[in-house]
Order: C-alpha cells, then sequence, then structure tokens
C-alpha cells in the first residue's frame, strides 16, 4: 500500500468518532495500525491491522487483519471472518466495520454470525438486517424512504449512527438514489469525481463537483485578480461524515447532526486527490502534511494536477457553506417561493430557529427576488431547487450545492465576505470586500478573510508599495474617503502642537506632535533607556506594549516596551535604531541644517505617548495624522521583502513576528491597505532598482507594456469595476455598433488624477461625483490623448512614503473608450465622456522620482524587454501620444475583448451583420478546449451507469432498477417525448465502412461478444426514445465491426435543431475493434452526417475527418476496464457539450446531408493527427484497420 494513502488513511481513522474505538496510531513499521476495542463491559482488547496490499487506488488497499495474544477466541474468529471480505475497504471503513461486529457479537452473543463476502452483500456491517423490509423504513414525515434513516437510539447502545444498518433492498434504493443525484448535477455541466464512498455502505464519502473556469463568463482581468488560471477548475469538495445523505435527510435531519462539510478550492485537475481533499478536511495534520512533502519529490507532475489549492475567497465560501448552507435549503425547502436572498434574510432575523416546527415564517415578507445579472452565464444562474419544485421532481442536494457554490462565487462582489449579505452599495469592484458594518471588518481582518500580506509582499511588492503609497498621500493631501473603522486598532492620540517646528527633513521643516495623555520621561535615545519623572504605584505601561516618543528636536520615535521590572526606569526598543525616517520630501531650498537633524546626547527630556486609543474614536483629521504616522513607523518595502525571504528558508513567513520593528496598528493598516484594494493591478514594467533575476522570479509579462512611453513611467496593467464589467463594455459596443468606425471600435486616452486621488479611485472606479477643475466642458469623465496634458492634472504634492522604492510624482491611467465621440459630452480639446459603461481601464502609469529605469543586458544576451509583435491600430484621427509625442503602441493582448470585436467586424464589414456570436466565450471569457486534454476518469463515469450487474436481485423476485445513465443523458427533455428516429431504417450499403478485418483473437472475441450481449440487452430494457443509441444486430455481419446510430438529443440544442433542418434523424458511427481488444481501445469514427470543422466553429469533439478527438480513444487514456457503454456515454456526453463550441452540421440541405459522408482515409488521417498535435499515443494494432 503507498505510503502518503496509508498515512492519510491513518489520520482521517484518528479523527472519525468510531464508537468503542480508541488510541489509533500507526505502528513502527509502516504498514502496521494500532487500535485498542473498548466494549461496554469486559476488558480492553488490543487489535493490529496491517496493510499488505498493493492496490492501484491508493486510498482502497487490501488489508489483513491480526489481533494480540489476550484477544478472546470468538473475537478472534469475528477477525479471522472479516479478514476475508475487506477488500475495497479503506482504512476507516474497516476500523469501523471491525467496531459495529464487535459491539454486536459482545452485546448480543452473536459471535457465531456469518459474515458474508463482499461480493454477495456489499454491507459488511448490517448482515443482521437481512430480514427486514422497506416498510420498516418508511418515516412518518413525508419524504420517503430516506426522510426517517434510524438514529442512532433506535437500535441501542451498540447502533453506530456513522454506519446507519441498510437491508440489501434499501441498500438499491439509496444506490440509485445516489446515482440519480449525481447523474442531474452531471447534466447541469458540472465535472463528478468520486474520491471516497459514494455507496449506500459507506461511511466516509467524499465528492469533488467541479467547473472548468472558461466557463464561468470571467474576464481575463478579473481571474488574474481573483489568482484563476484560465485552465484550472472550480472544485467544491462535499464530505459526509455519517454516511450519504439525500435532499430529504438533509431535510428531515438537524443540521448539526448531518455530519455534511465543503470546501471550495481550485485544482489543475476535474479533481483532485484524495489526499489534497482529505487534507482540505483536517485543520492541522502534521502527519499527512510532511508525507505529502516527502511524495512530491517523487511525482511533481501529478501532484502539481491533483493539487487542491485555496482561491483568495475561500475562507468565506466555506464558512458560507458550512454554516448556513444547510440552514437556508431547510428555509427554501418550506417555502417555494421564497429565494436564496429571502431565505438569507429570514435566517438573519431567526438565527436559531430554523430545526424548530414552531418557527414562523411569513412568506410574504421574504419573498426577494434573486435578481441576477443577464450577462451571467446559464450555469451561474440556475437554480435547480426551484426548477425541481416547480416540475414535481426529486431534488439532488449535491447539484443545489454546487450551484450555491458557483452562484456566489463569481458574484462575490455582491455579498459581504464575512456576514454574507447582499452590499447595499452602487459601487462596482473587481474584488470582493465587506459592508459597511464596523463588526465584519473587523472579524474580516482577524479571521483571515482578506488576502495574506506576507504573500503579496513576496509576490507583487511594488504593487503593495503603490497601494501603500497612494494611501500616504492620500491622507497627506485630505483626500481620504474611508478610514480603517471597525478595527479596534490601538493607536497613540497625538497631534500636532501647532508649535514651531525644530527639525528638519531633507530641508523640509517638520511638525512637533503633542498629546492630552502624554506623559513626561527622560530618555537617552542611543541606549533605550526611559525614565518616568512622576513614579506612581500604578505602572502606566506593560512589557510588550507599543509607544512613540516625541521631542522637540526629533521625529516621533515608535517602538516597544520590553523591559519593566526596574521601573521607573524602563527600557525602550525603537524602530529607527539610526534616527528616523520621517516623510520623504522633494528638496526645496536647503537650510543649514544637516538633513536630518542628529539624536541630542546623553538624556533629554520628551514625553511618552501609549498606543491605547481605539482608531474610530478619532476625528477625521486625527485619523489622517496617525494613517501617516503608522506609515512612517513601517519598515522600508525592501526590508519587509527580505525579512520574509529569511523566514520562509525555515517556517512560514509572517510579518507578526517581527516585534520590535512592526507595530500591531500598522501591521492591521497595512492589512486594509492591501484587502481593500478592489481593482487588479499587475506590474508588467520594469521598477528602479529590480535587477533581471527579480524580473524573471516574479513572471512578469514585459511584452504586455506599452511602447513609446518613457521609461520614467513604471507600468501596470489596471482592470476596476465588477467581474462582469467587460461584458458590460463589450455589450456598449454592441449596442453602438451600427454607428461605429468598423475598424476602428475604440480609442485610447489618458486620465489624470492627482496622486491623493487615486487611493479612491481604486477603490471606487473612475466617477464624476466630485469636482476637482472646474468642469468647464461638461459633466462627465475628463481625458486627453496628450499625455503633457494630463500630466498638469498627475501632480504628487512632492510627496511620498518614506518606505517607498517606487517614491510615486505623479499617476495617470490609460483607458479605453467606445469610438462614439460624437455621442461624448465634449470631445475638443478635451474627451469629456459621461458612460462609466463605455471607459475601460486597461493600464495605470506612474512617474518615479528615481529617474528613468535603465535598461540592462545586451540584445544578445535575452535579458532585454521582450518587444510584443501583435499591437492595436488606432483611429487616425485619434491617436493616443506620448509626452515624446510619439504614438503609444498597445499590444493586442490587453484588449482582448475589443480586439475580437475588430476581427468580427472586418470580416463582413460589407454586409453589416458582423455581430460577435452570443454563443462565443469571448464576452469577458477565456476559450479553452480543455475537454479535449481533461478526460474523466472510468470510475467516475461508472458510478453513473446501469445497474444490469445486479440480476442476482430479479432472481430473488425484487424488481431491478432499470434506469440507466443513458436514460438521463435526456433528462433536459421531457420523458414522454418521443422520437423521430426509426429502428432499423438503416441501409448498411450506403455506408463507406473499413474493410472487414481478417484477424481474430480469443480474448477480443470473448470480451466483444459480452459486450454486445450486454449492450443488447440494455437496449431491449429500456425505450428507444430514452435511450439514445440503437444497434442494429441485424447489420452485425462481424463482431470487431458496429454500426451504431445516436438519436433523440435534446431538441434545444444546435447540434439537434440542425438535424431537424437536414432531415436526420441520427449521427452514424462505425467503431471499429482491434486484435488487442480490451487492452487497447475502439475507433470510433462518424460516417453521416459531416460535422462543422472545429477551425470553422464547430465542436462536438469530432475531427475535420469525422474521427473523434478523445484521449479515451487513445493508448494514453484507454483503460481495459472500460465498458463500452460508458465508452457510448463519454462520446454522446461529448457531442451535446457546448464548450468551448457546439456540436454543429456543415450541411443543411436534406439531399447534401444523407449523400456526404466521411470516407474511411480522411477519418484515419485526422485521428493521427489528432494524436500527434495533443501528444496521445496511438494504439499499436490502429494501422490494421487501414490495411484489414
Amino acid at each position: 500500500m503507498p505510503r502518503k494513502a496509508f498515512v492519510a488513511d491513518v489520520a482521517a481513522a484518528a479523527e472519525s468518532d468510531i464508537p468503542g474505538i480508541v488510541s489509533i496510531s500507526r505502528g513502527a513499521d509502516d504498514g502496521d495500525v494500532n487500535f485498542d476495542f473498548v466494549p461496554n463491559s469486559g476488558e480492553r482488547i488490543e487489535l493490529a491491522l496491517l496493510a499488505t496490499g498493493k492496490s492501484i487506488d491508493l486510498h482502497l488497499p487490501n488489508a489483513d487483519l491480526t489481533s494480540s495474544a489476550n484477544t478472546s477466541k470468538n473475537v478472534t474468529n469475528i477477525l479471522e471472518k472479516l479478514a476475508s471480505c475487506t477488500q475495497g475497504m479503506n482504512i476507516p471503513e474497516l476500523i469501523t466495520t471491525i467496531s459495529n461486529k464487535l459491539c454486536h457479537a459482545i452485546a448480543g452473543g452473536e459471535s457465531q454470525e456469518t459474515i458474508k463476502s463482499a461480493e454477495a452483500d456489499e454491507d459488511l456491517g448490517n448482515d443482521d438486517d437481512s430480514e427486514d423490509s422497506l416498510g420498516d423504513y418508511e418515516s412518518d414525515d413525508g419524504f420517503g424512504p430516506f426522510g426517517g434513516l434510524p438514529t442512532g437510539n433506535s437500535r441501542g447502545p451498540a447502533y453506530n449512527p456513522a454506519a446507519p444498518t441498510l437491508s440489501p433492498q434499501l441498500a438499491l434504493l439509496l444506490n440509485t438514489r445516489i446515482r440519480k443525484d449525481l447523474r442531474d448535477a452531471k447534466f447541469a455541466n458540472f465535472k463528478i469525481g468520486i474520491l471516497s464512498g459514494m455507496k449506500a455502505q459507506t461511511t466516509l464519502n467524499i465528492l469533488s463537483m467541479s467547473v472548468h473556469a472558461s466557463k464561468l463568463g470571467l474576464s481575463e482581468e478579473a481571474m488574474q485578480a481573483w489568482d484563476i488560471e484560465p485552465t484550472q477548475y472550480i472544485v467544491l469538495l462535499v464530505k459526509y461524515g455519517a454516511g450519504y445523505k439525500t435532499f430529504e435527510s438533509v431535510i428531515s435531519e438537524p443540521s448539526k447532526s448531518l455530519e455534511i462539510c465543503f470546501r471550495v478550492g481550485v485544482c489543475n485537475r476535474y479533481k483532485p486527490s484524495f489526499d489534497e481533499a482529505f487534507a482540505a478536511f483536517t485543520e492541522v495534520n502534521h502527519n499527512v502534511d510532511s508525507t505529502r512533502t516527502e511524495i512530491h519529490d517523487g511525482n511533481q507532475q501529478e501532484i502539481y494536477d491533483t493539487e487542491f489549492k485555496h482561491l483568495f475567497i475561500s475562507s468565506s465560501l466555506n464558512d458560507l457553506m458550512n454554516s448556513q448552507f444547510i440552514s437556508l435549503v431547510k428555509i427554501r425547502n418550506s417555502y417555494a417561493s421564497i429565494g436564496w436572498n429571502g431565505a438569507k434574510k429570514f435566517l438573519d432575523d431567526n438565527q436559531s430557529r430554523v430545526d424548530e416546527a414552531t418557527a414562523h415564517i411569513g412568506e410574504s415578507a421574504y419573498s426577494i427576488v434573486d435578481e441576477s445579472p443577464s450577462t451571467l452565464p446559464d450555469m451561474v444562474t440556475a437554480d435547480h431547487m426551484f426548477e425541481a419544485a416547480r416540475d414535481g421532481l426529486s431534488v439532488s442536494f449535491p447539484l443545489i450545492a454546487g450551484q450555491f457554490a458557483l452562484s456566489h462565487l463569481v458574484r462575490c462582489t455582491e455579498f459581504c465576505l464575512v456576514c454574507h449579505n447582499k452590499v447595499d452599495s452602487e459601487l462596482e469592484a473587481l474584488k470582493p470586500y465587506v459592508c459597511d458594518r464596523p463588526l465584519c471588518l473587523y472579524q474580516y481582518m482577524s479571521l483571515g478573510f482578506g488576502p495574506s500580506v506576507e504573500h503579496e509582499i513576496m509576490t507583487q511588492p511594488y504593487v503593495v508599495d503603490l497601494l501603500v503609497s497612494f494611501c500616504y498621500t492620500s491622507v497627506k493631501t485630505q483626500r481620504m474617503r474611508e478610514y480603517p473603522n471597525g478595527m479596534c486598532l490601538s493607536v497613540p492620540h497625538m497631534q500636532p502642537s501647532g508649535a514651531t517646528q525644530q527639525y528638519y527633513v531633507n530641508g523640509a521643516a517638520q511638525p512637533i506632535y503633542d498629546s492630552p495623555d502624554a506623559l513626561p520621561i527622560q530618555i537617552d535615545v542611543a541606549s533605550g533607556q526611559v525614565v518616568f519623572e512622576r513614579a506612581s504605584t500604578v505602572i502606566p505601561v506593560r512589557d510588550g506594549d507599543w509607544v512613540v516618543i516625541v521631542h522637540p528636536s526629533l521625529p516621533p520615535q515608535h517602538g516597544r516596551i520590553v523591559d519593566c521590572s526596574r521601573f521607573p526606569n524602563v527600557r525602550f526598543v525603537s524602530t529607527d535604531e539610526a534616527g528616523s525616517r520621517a516623510a520623504y520630501m522633494i528638496p526645496g531650498v536647503n537650510p543649514t541644517t544637516p538633513a536630518i537633524t542628529p539624536p541630542p546626547p546623553g538624556f533629554v527630556q520628551a514625553k511618552l505617548i501609549v498606543y491605547e486609543t481605539n482608531f474610530d474614536d478619532l476625528s477625521k483629521e486625527s485619523k489622517n495624522e496617525i494613517i501617516s504616522l503608522l506609515l512612517d513607523s513601517l519598515p522600508p518595502m525592501r526590508d519587509m521583502r527580505a525579512y520574509l525571504a529569511s523566514q520562509s528558508r525555515k517556517s512560514t513567513p509572517c510579518l507578526r513576528n517581527w516585534k520590535d520593528r512592526v507595530s500591531p496598528a500598522a501591521l492591521g493598516l497595512l492589512r486594509w491597505i492591501i484587502a481593500s484594494n478592489r481593482s487588479c493591478i499587475i506590474q508588467v514594467d520594469k521598477c528602479p532598482g529590480q535587477d533581471e533575476d527579480d524580473i524573471q522570479r516574479a513572471k512578469i509579462r514585459l511584452d504586455q507594456k506599452l511602447t513609446n512611453v518613457s521609461s520614467d513611467w513604471v507600468q501596470f496593467r489596471f482592470a476596476q469595476g465588477s467581474p462582469d464589467k467587460e461584458r458590460r463594455f463589450l455589450q456598449a459596443l454592441k449596442a453602438q455598433q451600427d454607428i461605429l468606425k468598423q475598424r476602428y471600435p475604440t480609442i485610447f486616452a489618458f486620465h489624470g488624477s492627482p496622486v491623493g486621488n487615486w487611493h479612491s479611485i481604486i477603490r471606487h472606479g473612475l466617477d464624476f461625483k466630485e469636482t476637482l477643475h472646474g468642469r468647464a466642458y461638461g459633466h462627465g469623465v475628463y481625458h486627453s490623448q496628450d499625455q503633457n496634458v494630463c500630466l498638469s492634472y498627475a501632480h504628487g504634492f512632492n510627496i511620498s512614503w518614506p518606505g517607498s522604492e517606487l517614491k510615486i510624482q505623479s499617476a495617470m491611467s490609460l483607458n479605453e473608450l467606445v469610438n462614439c465621440t460624437s455621442q461624448f459630452t465634449s470631445v475638443n480639446p478635451y474627451i469629456v465622456c459621461q458612460f462609466v459603461d463605455w471607459i475601460q481601464c486597461r493600464y495605470l502609469l506612474v512617474r518615479t522620482m528615481s529617474g528613468p529605469v535603465v535598461e540592462t543586458g545586451s540584445p544578445d544576451s535575452g535579458t532585454m524587454t521582450p518587444a510584443f509583435t501583435d499591437k492595436v491600430e488606432q483611429d487616425p484621427e485619434h491617436l493616443c501620444k506620448s509626452t515624446s509625442r510619439e504614438v503609444i503602441g498597445v499590444p493586442a493582448s490587453a484588449v482582448a475583448i475589443s480586439r475580437k470585436f475588430r476581427i468580427d467586424d472586418a470580416q463582413d464589414r460589407t454586409t453589416k451583420k458582423s455581430k460577435p456570436s452570443s454563443g462565443s466565450r469571448s464576452h469577458g471569457s477565456i476559450p479553452v478546449d480543455w475537454v479535449l486534454t481533461d478526460e474523466t476518469d472510468i470510475d467516475d463515469i461508472q458510478i453513473l451507469l446501469s445497474d444490469c450487474d445486479l440480476d442476482h436481485e430479479a432472481d430473488k423476485g425484487k424488481e431491478k432498477e432499470t434506469e440507466n445513465v443513458s436514460t438521463l443523458i435526456n433528462s433536459t427533455a421531457s420523458s414522454a417525448s418521443m422520437t423521430d428516429f426509426v429502428p432499423g431504417s438503416l441501409d448498411q450499403a450506403t455506408l463507406p465502412m473499413l474493410k472487414e478485418p481478417a484477424y481474430a483473437t480469443r480474448t477480443a472475441t470473448l470480451s466483444l461478444n459480452r459486450e454486445l450481449q450486454k449492450m443488447l440487452k440494455i437496449q431491449k430494457s429500456i425505450p428507444t426514445h430514452e435511450l439514445g443509441w440503437y444497434i442494429n444486430p441485424d447489420l452485425m455481419d462481424n463482431i470487431y465491426q458496429w454500426i451504431v446510430e445516436m438519436h433523440s438529443f435534446d431538441p434545444e440544442l444546435p447540434l439537434a435543431k440542425d438535424m431537424r433542418t437536414a432531415g436526420v434523424t441520427s449521427i452514424v458511427f462505425e467503431i471499429r475493434f482491434g486484435k488487442d481488444y480490451p487492452h487497447s481501445p475502439p475507433f470510433i469514427r462518424v460516417i453521416r452526417p459531416r460535422f462543422l470543422p472545429f477551425m470553422s466553429g464547430g465542436g462536438g469533439h469530432v475531427t475535420g475527418g469525422g474521427a473523434m478527438c478523445m484521449e479515451l480513444l487513445t493508448n494514453t487514456g484507454w483503460s481495459a476496464v472500460n465498458s463500452l457503454e460508458s465508452v457510448l456515454l463519454q462520446v454522446r456526453l461529448a457531442l451535446m457539450n457546448l464548450e468551448p463550441k457546439p456540436a454543429r452540421l456543415n450541411c443543411l440541405g436534406k439531399k447534401q446531408a444523407r449523400n456526404d459522408d466521411y470516407n474511411t482515409g480522411e477519418a484515419i488521417q485526422a485521428y493521427l493527427r489528432a494524436c500527434h498535435a495533443h501528444g496521445w499515443e496511438v494504439p499499436k494494432d490502429f494501422r490494421d484497420f487501414g490495411s484489414s
């Protein structure tokens, strides 16, 4: 058994609450597990488990059982019987089963009971229930047989509620329901992954539900701001700790007893590994972590693909899902007219009464319409719970959870990250934040829902520098709109005294601070010794207190008290060991004083002010002063980054550990500055003092920077507004398409604003709520296409944060505007745009005081700034020029939306009909042909398949479940709908087919005969219009060559509509098997009709020659355990998949569709091209198809 899986299983068992089991631990050797069983009466029994099997499935090992010498004979007999039927169990399930059996044996004398094998009875722990009937489990609550499974008290002390006892009949029905619930989620476009259990008899069940990021309709800027790669999957993990719970069980049982947990994150594959999922549900597990580290070195690619990573919003979403989601489901189930918003309002009003039968709800008061932006994809706005109630269908709890989590993720900016209520604000933000309640801000910071300061400093130091600099200048110029109220920051109460300025920094006189709470002291600055002048019995400070010391000839000295044991003499450690770093100013007329006044020698008179005033209690003016003083006390950005880098070598880096350098108040303020930024800012330029190695480590995209811009302007990619603002910008382009210039739908212009305004701009967006410069040319956002004009409005008041490396002097943005200048408020001399949705920020430019950035490296060294080859062509009448009067070059990659609009417009310019396709994923999203490179594991397909392997139940006279997954593929259509497909109407003589095979092998022939009989049996038991595929046995001339027709697609699919137009009732496939089957995959190709090629806008995974382009059908993705039913399922799903493009027919004329078939040669060549393009291995027996 792999050590990684073994350690994870032992940890899972140790975390589980298994009745009678104590002290679960690993033994001295790998594979050993020691645990004790303590019965209700009698002595403790020591047990040991030895995992010896080598299983491909890492978390389902084979195991042998041994017991210690003092174990009784009866117990030993039970263990011996169990040892023969443990295959397929993981360690937590096995220990739970052992506990059940021993409890029954000791409590009820059942030591001689017969233990059936796993093959005959899946429920190893429930043999004594074999005589129970379905009626025994029916509840009176109206929810059916799964609404009232017996609780622990109904079975006495020996009953284990974590492993519900089910009869075989009830287990069969529950397994059917599990499959039905998962199918509903599958056909709602979620990818399903089974990580553990998901069967009626398993205790621990972990389900993965995922959606590819490209399907969420998010802009590239939103993905960058949220740290989501376009190739990743958004994953919801659901853990059932006490067996699977149906929707009815969730509704009928108290929320706290369900043991259902959720985790939201991202993964590079559609599901993480079991170890990653288990670790996500384990708060502290050092053993698992260390083991994973060891394994990482062995298989980096596998770990990378299956690693489960947290999103920036994971903590908030996990809190919502685990603390409120189930309660919201219960509320909505009670009153169908209430949506999620109404249920949330009711929950807030009746927090502790959701599970009470007497809870009263005024339905009309909470019938709040769940409004969703029209720009969101249908998958994000779907509401399975409402649709199921409306149509009278069963409800899939996993699907409800997946839709709820997905909706809140995509719309996260609309909700508070702490209380999860809708944010009542017109503010549009690219990043989510909290509402106006001070308590929410406090919890947001204290509970760690915000971004990691340390991570941001280490990965984007110059962006953090930019944010702090903007805040510093904003408070210095009295331009702050909002403050960090509600964080309970303890700060010193101090303000300028108004006295004559007596010290200078860089030639500028500084104010003297005072406070009514100041304590008179004497201080020796060199040694840090402080003496209180008026000693009292009450010591005014304690060890660890942060204080600030003010002196007429010195800047404020921030520091920490480290020793009060010799009061009134205390020791003080200053953050500024070599003198103050007060506000950096551009030198003016230098006086005769030195740049920084040195401290006086020996003890001097001063005042000490303790950090003990609540920031919220200060006036606006005092808040501005305190913020500037706290930022003054912060170490330089370079020092903070170096400190974190040194810490990361031995532990998790944390600025809180820098106790003598960073005060809690300053750190809290820094966190607020970073967390409250609601724009996406990404460095794409070299900054002053940055070397080439740093640029490469930070993966800075220098190819995305503007050209012809002076090097003293540092460039950042810049986006703001709500996540759907990019889509609204595109809609504005569409709406004005008739009057747009076809070749130049957008123009570029600069917007300049004083540096002190940018702290608010990056949080609230560009608006024209305040008038600063007269607005002589009307209301709107002012722009200029001459950077020199904007420069006069972008001054920085000669102020910059002293710890900054950028030393920002000016700031402006480069914006993209809809080119409808005739509708602007003004065009000359300034562009004044009054429509905010017509403006999209693209770049943020900051001018530094450090002078031009010098490019290092020679042209041959490879370190020069890479130049982009594709740039946007600008409107000759509206050229945007830099300070050097040159036309700036804008990379096409920076304006993907309008760029695609331009391309579509130019392709059909003469017809005036060029409109971006409504089904295109270019509307703010990133099209990725992801399905072709990420096939679903066969285990995750098998769980959706039919129950034909349960024929023994029919022999017992019980009704066999006949529904299979092929039926539910058409779940979106009415089950009563008929089909225009006529079985047996296909004329084989008209089909161009591969030559009949001249080979045959015993293994392949036997396997194919079994598969054919199984398929025909399924086909006979399911109505044709529900099944969706048809095999005519009369056309089966050779077992190695099958003809399969797929039909009865959802009538709303584009493919189904094309088939009706073309008069086609089925898609005809040829399936050819090689001599190595089942160890090699079949070759599957479309014969007729022809599909629209992928390069022409088609989809469905059909190549230009008709062969199916699926990794499953190559040696790379094939498994010998694949059933042909599962293969047909995946082929059908591929045809129905709307992403990245839906399958369409290439010919719409009836005569053309019936006569334009794919020939065999082009299919073979297309298959080979697809394999080479994706790096898939071609089956060795594939060459036989062309020669036979």
